[in-house]
């Protein structure tokens, strides 16, 4: 997928989804710098807490069926 077939803001919308916030340069402490958001400028900083979870579905309490 070429950059001119992404449409505006989809890269936000992307970020979001991950839970993650659009910062400007820096992320904060505790944030994992994941992509660019949809201004390059902005990087998409995604909570290590919502990292781990994806990586650990079985901690989200449901049972094992």
């Amino acid at each position: 997928l070429s950059v001119g077939d992404v449409p505006p803001g989809i890269r936000n919308i992307i970020c979001l989804m991950q839970h993650g916030t659009c910062r400007l340069f820096f992320c904060r402490s505790g944030e994992k710098k994941s992509e660019i958001c949809s201004d390059p400028w902005n990087r998409c900083c995604i909570p290590h807490s919502e990292e781990e979870r994806k990586y650990r579905p079985e901690m989200d309490g449901g049972s094992g069926t």
